[in-house]
């Protein structure tokens, strides 16, 4: 169980479902909370929510982004935070609040994870 890991996604240009389209797939997230890791949304969540309703937690994005981040790391005080997301603006919010930053192109989850 991956516990102290907690993985956090923009919605809008990082999944599948957000607005554009990003290169995250919803099985790809569906199957790191199935492996016990922490996960759970950052952003546009209600574009999540219909196709994934058990994810950790589902926070809004823009403009409160930086204080989502820093309640997920707050609650969950993990030995590890990902935010995987697209723009300049979510690397300089992840690393100001204890997240590792991830593009959705260098983020890669193994099919037989």
């Amino acid at each position: 169980m991956n516990v102290d890991i907690v993985i956090a996604f923009d919605v809008d240009g990082t999944m599948e479902c957000g607005n554009p389209p990003g290169l995250i797939k919803i099985e790809n997230v569906k199957r790191l909370k199935e492996k016990g890791f922490i996960v759970g949304v950052v952003g546009a969540y209600k574009k999540v929510q219909p196709h994934i309703n058990n994810l950790d937690f589902y926070l809004g994005g823009d403009p409160h982004k930086p204080e989502n981040l820093r309640k997920v790391r707050e609650t969950y005080k993990p030995a590890f935070c990902i935010y995987v997301a697209d723009l300049p603006s979510d690397r300089v919010a992840a690393l100001r609040n204890g997240f590792s930053y991830i593009k959705p192109e260098d983020f890669i989850v193994m099919e037989d994870c």
